[in-house]
């Protein structure tokens, strides 16, 4: 009996020892890893698939817990019409996809308006209309067009030379210049 005793004693504090040593050689390499990733050092990577650490794991659990909100389900824009909208349809539900794109449009309209408590005749707003061009400014816009085309043409010393032209005598006479150049 005393035999038994001293085997199994044995093996439980052989046991013991192995784990301990397994625990301690997982937190050095845990420490290793951290400190690598803090520093910037490369890890050592044998063949194959390199093991799951879970130094590695603590972050993806950090990031899971910040999941993105998925956005609300959108519904089809027809009154009383509670069914999902689809991409393929333009975004309206299948039943109504036949519908015409100004009446889903002014569907749209209706319940935008009734969400923000706007009235529904509601002018969209628009952009401001652009002054028409004075005729000195079109001569510029074209006089320039005709200088980058030329441009467009020439290469190395030819072209150096009709930009000087143009910084020190004007855009027309490098046009000038350029037409030149180029027959």
């Amino acid at each position: 009996m005393p035999d038994t005793n001293l085997n199994i004693s044995a093996l439980v504090e052989d046991f013991a020892h192995k784990l301990v040593a397994a625990v301690e050689a997982s937190a050095v390499q845990r420490m290793q890893a951290a400190l690598n990733g803090a520093f910037g050092a490369p890890q050592k990577r044998g063949p194959g698939r390199p093991p799951k650490q879970v130094a590695a794991a603590a972050p993806a659990a950090e990031f899971s817990a910040q999941k993105r909100k998925s956005p609300p389900k959108q519904l089809c824009p027809v009154p009383g019409c509670n069914n999902a909208a689809a991409p393929v349809f333009g975004m309206v539900c299948k039943d109504h996809r036949n519908v015409a794109k100004s009446k889903i449009e002014k569907y749209r309209k209706e319940r935008r308006a009734g969400r923000v408590g706007q009235a529904v005749d509601a002018k969209p707003v628009t952009a401001k209309k652009s002054k028409p061009m004075t005729p000195k400014v079109m001569r510029a816009r074209k006089l320039q067009g005709q200088y980058l085309g030329a441009l467009k043409s020439l290469v190395g010393a030819e072209r150096a030379r009709v930009k000087q032209t143009a910084k020190d005598k004007g855009v027309g006479e490098a046009v000038k210049l350029a037409m030149s150049l180029k027959k």
